[in-house]
C-alpha cells in the first residue's frame, strides 16, 4: 500500500512553492508600467492565497471546514481589494462588508478546533470556541445588515463599533487561551494588533485621513498574518500525523515478526499462547462447539537431552515435530493453530509436549476409536530410528486426553488435565488415557501428600528407627542404619516408598537434616550406654549432593561432640552415577572431616569398579532382597554370590542388607557374608527402645562385641 507521507509533503511543497513564486510582486497588467497599490496588493494576495485555494479544491489532509474558512477567505480578500478600486456608489458599502467578511472568517477559523490541531487540551475550550464563534457571528450579522438594509446610519461610525466589538471578542478569546494554552498566545497576539491597525486604517481611510496604500499595507499584513498561522498549524498537523504515522508502523508487525512470535523457534510450531488465542476464536464463534485436547509426550526425550545437550536435541526434536505434523496435516477435523493458511494441526506446549485438538463436531465414528486411530498413526509417523550424527534414538510417545465441555472451565486447564493424564497413562504403561476423576483424584492426593509430609517433618511427626547391622558368626554389633517411617492414611511408609513426595514438595533435603540430627542424638545415647559403633545416614538423591550439606555434618559434630567416624554416609550407586563429580567433591569435604562414606545398592558393574576406587570408600551395601525371590532363586543367588566374591576380592568391607528372612540369610552366610541388617537377624527398633534393647541384646548374647 502506498503510504501517504510524499502525498502530504509534495502538497506542502507545493503550497511553500506557489507562495515563494507569487509573493514577488509583478503587475496585474504586463502592459502598465507604474502599479497603484490596489494592483500590487491584489497580485501579492493572489500570490498569497492561491496555494491555499488550491488546497481548498483538491482533496488533502485538511479537515472540510478548514478548507470552507480558506476558500471564504480568499474570496473575500479579492473582493476587497477589487471592491476599493471601484469608481461607483458601491465601493464603500462593497468595501465594508468584505472587509467584515474577511475579519468574519478569520477568527471564526481562529476559534475553531481546527486552530488547535490535535492538541488534546483544547478540548477544554470547546465551551468558549462555541460562544465566541457564536458571538462575532451575530456581530458581523448586524454590520452587514445595518451597512446594506440601513443605509440612513453612519456605517464608518458601524464600522468602528464593529472593529471594537470583534478586537474585545479576539482579546477575550486570547486571555482564555494563556490560562489553558500559553504557546498559542503569541500567534493570536500578533493577529489582534494587526487587526486592530487595519480596524483604525480603515475608519481613518473613509474619513478620508489615510492613504489608500495604508489601507492595503495594513490589510495585507493582517491577511499576511493569517496566512503564516495557518501555514504554521497545518505543517505542525502535518509533523503529528507523520509522527503518529511512524509510532504505527513501527508498531505494526511484519509476517516475519508475526510468525516468530506465534511460533516455537525450536518446531516451528504455533506456541502454546496461539494456541490458546486460536482456541478462543473458535470458541467465541461458537460457544457450543466441543474438543478433545490431545497432548502428545515423548517418554524419553529427557534422555536425548541429557546426551546430546538442549542445543542438540533441538534438532532433533525439531525432526519428531515435523513427522507428527505431517501426519496429521490432512486430517480435517483437527484443528488448525496457524494464523495463516499453512497446515500447523500441532501445536508446542511449554514442555517437551505436543498438542492435538479434535474437533467433535466434526468426526463420523465415537471418540475412543477417532483416538484411538490417531494414536496408531502418530506411533507408526515416528521413524524406527532417528539420528544425530552418531546417536540414534526411536521415541516413544505416550497421549493424555480431555475434553472441554467436560474436564475445565478454561482452555488452560483442560490443556493441563491432558497433560495429567499423559503423564499417568506413562506410569500405567498404557498408550493413551482420557482424563477422569480418578485421575484428578490423584493429582489432588498427591498435592495433599506434600502438604502433609511438609507439615510432618516441620512438627518432627517422623517415626525414626536404628536398623542394627550384626556379624553373624559372634552376634556383635558393628553398626546401625538409620531408618524414617513417615504414618499417612494409617499406613507406615518407608523412605523409599515416600521420597518421591519429599522431592516433589522441596522437603528431601530439610528431611535429610533431620535424618542427620537424629542419628547424631542416636549416637549421643549409644555413647552414654557404652556402645561405639557407627550409624549410618542414606543420601538417595543428586539434589543433596551440595556442599552445604558437608557443613550441617560438621555443625553437627561440633554440638554433639561425636567423632566424625562414626557417622556412616551413605550413597547410592545410581546417584553417584549420575553426578560422579558433585559425589566426589561431597566424599572428599566428607574425608576431610573424617567421616566415612558407603556405596549402597552396589551391582558391581565396570563403572562402579571405576569411581569405587577413584573414591576410595569405606564400605559396601550389597541388597540380598533378591535372595527371598523364589522365581528364578538360582540366577538371583548368582547375582548376588558374584558381587560378594568380588567385594571380598576388592577387600572392601560389606554389609548385605535387606535379609528379611531365614532362606535370604542362611543363602547370604553360605556365600561367605558375615555382617547383615534385616528382620531375619534383628527388626528395626525405636531410638525410645535403644537402652532395652542393648540391654537384652547384650544379656542374649554375652560374648557378643561392640560395647565398650
Amino acid at each position: 500500500m502506498e503510504s501517504a507521507f510524499p502525498r502530504l509533503v509534495s502538497k506542502h511543497k507545493c503550497l511553500l512553492a506557489c507562495l515563494a513564486i507569487f509573493s514577488v510582486n509583478f503587475p496585474a497588467y504586463g502592459a502598465q508600467v507604474s502599479l497603484i497599490p490596489v494592483d500590487i496588493s491584489l497580485s501579492f494576495l493572489i500570490g498569497l492565497s492561491l496555494p491555499a485555494l488550491f488546497l481548498t479544491i483538491k482533496p488533502s489532509s485538511w479537515q472540510l471546514s478548514s478548507r470552507s474558512y480558506i476558500a471564504a477567505m480568499v474570496i473575500s480578500s479579492i473582493g476587497f481589494c477589487y471592491s476599493v478600486s471601484l469608481a461607483s456608489g458601491l465601493q464603500m458599502p462593497l468595501a465594508l462588508s468584505f472587509g467584515a467578511l474577511c475579519l468574519l472568517m478569520m477568527y471564526l477559523w481562529y476559534f475553531s478546533k481546527d486552530f488547535y490541531g490535535q492538541n488534546p487540551e483544547a478540548a477544554e475550550l470547546a465551551p468558549h470556541l462555541r460562544l465566541v464563534s457564536i458571538a462575532i457571528s451575530l456581530a458581523s450579522v448586524v454590520y452587514l445588515g445595518q451597512v446594506w438594509l440601513v443605509p440612513g446610519l453612519d456605517a464608518y461610525l458601524g464600522w468602528l463599533l464593529y472593529g471594537g466589538v470583534v478586537t474585545f471578542i479576539a482579546a477575550a478569546h486570547v486571555a482564555f487561551t494563556a490560562r489553558l494554552l500559553p504557546e498559542y498566545v503569541v500567534r493570536l497576539v500578533c493577529q489582534l494588533i494587526l487587526t486592530a491597525g487595519f480596524i483604525g486604517t480603515m475608519f481613518f481611510y473613509l474619513h478620508a485621513q489615510a492613504s489608500l496604500l495604508w489601507l492595503m499595507v495594513s490589510f495585507i499584513g493582517c491577511v499576511f498574518i493569517f496566512h503564516i498561522n495557518l501555514i504554521g498549524t497545518e505543517l505542525s498537523n502535518l509533523q503529528k500525523q507523520l509522527t503518529k504515522k511512524e509510532n504505527e508502523e513501527s508498531q505494526h508487525l511484519t509476517q516475519e515478526q508475526l510468525f516468530f512470535f506465534t511460533h516455537d523457534p525450536a518446531t516451528n510450531l504455533p506456541s502454546y499462547q496461539q494456541a490458546i488465542v486460536r482456541f478462543e476464536q473458535q470458541l467465541k464463534g461458537d460457544s457450543q462447539s466441543a474438543y478433545a485436547i490431545v497432548v502428545i509426550k515423548p517418554k524419553n526425550f529427557a534422555y536425548v537431552n541429557q546426551v546430546l545437550g538442549h542445543q542438540n536435541s533441538d534438532i532433533m526434536l525439531l525432526q519428531l515435530a515435523y513427522c507428527l505434523n505431517r501426519e496429521v496435516s490432512n486430517l480435517s477435523y483437527l484443528l488448525n493453530f496457524d494464523i495463516t493458511d499453512r497446515s500447523a494441526k500441532l501445536a508446542r506446549l511449554p514442555s517437551l509436549e505436543f498438542m492435538l485438538a479434535i474437533d467433535l463436531t466434526k468426526i463420523d465414528h465415537d471418540k475412543q476409536h477417532i483416538i484411538e486411530e490417531l494414536s496408531q498413526r502418530l506411533i507408526g509417523a515416528i521413524p524406527a530410528a532417528m539420528s544425530f550424527k552418531s546417536f540414534s534414538l526411536r521415541f516413544e510417545l505416550v497421549l493424555g486426553i480431555a475434553t472441554t465441555l467436560e474436564h475445565g472451565q478454561s482452555i488452560a486447564e483442560v490443556i493441563s488435565h491432558a497433560g495429567d493424564a499423559a503423564i499417568e497413562a506413562e506410569k500405567r504403561q498404557l498408550l493413551w488415557l482420557e482424563f477422569n476423576d480418578e485421575v484428578a483424584r490423584y493429582t489432588e492426593q498427591q498435592l495433599h501428600r506434600m502438604e502433609r509430609l511438609k507439615q510432618d517433618i516441620a512438627n518432627d511427626n517422623l517415626k525414626w528407627q536404628l536398623a542394627p547391622q550384626i556379624d553373624t558368626t559372634n552376634k556383635s554389633v558393628v553398626g546401625f542404619s538409620m531408618q524414617v517411617r513417615w504414618q499417612y492414611n494409617g499406613e507406615q511408609l518407608e523412605l523409599a516408598e515416600f521420597i518421591d513426595v519429599a522431592e516433589q514438595s522441596g522437603e528431601l533435603y530439610s528431611l535429610t537434616k533431620c535424618m542427620i540430627v537424629n542419628a547424631f542424638k542416636s549416637l549421643f545415647e549409644l555413647k552414654k550406654l557404652g556402645v561405639f559403633q557407627p550409624v549410618g545416614v542414606r543420601l538417595n538423591s543428586t539434589d543433596l549432593l551440595e556442599p552445604d550439606l558437608g557443613d550441617f555434618i560438621e555443625e553437627q559434630i561440633q554440638t554433639y561432640g561425636i567423632s566424625a567416624r562414626y557417622l556412616m554416609v551413605q550413597m547410592s550407586e545410581p546417584m553417584v552415577q549420575m553426578a560422579c563429580e558433585r559425589a566426589k567433591n561431597l566424599i572428599d569435604q566428607l574425608k576431610a572431616l573424617e567421616v566415612p562414606i558407603c556405596i549402597s545398592d552396589f551391582d558391581g558393574s565396570y563403572e562402579s569398579l571405576r569411581y569405587i576406587r577413584k573414591l576410595s570408600v569405606d564400605q559396601l551395601n550389597i541388597s540380598c532382597q533378591l535372595l527371598a525371590s523364589e522365581e528364578d532363586a538360582g540366577a538371583e543367588k548368582a547375582i548376588v554370590n558374584s558381587l560378594v566374591s568380588l567385594a571380598r576380592t576388592m577387600k572392601l568391607s560389606f554389609i548385605g542388607t535387606q535379609v528379611n528372612d531365614i532362606s535370604s540369610l542362611d543363602a547370604f552366610k553360605t556365600m561367605g557374608g558375615h555382617v547383615a541388617e534385616g528382620n531375619a537377624i534383628a527388626p528395626s527398633i525405636s531410638m525410645s527402645e535403644l537402652e532395652v534393647w542393648v540391654a537384652n541384646w547384650y544379656k542374649q548374647y554375652p560374648d557378643a562385641k561392640g560395647r565398650g
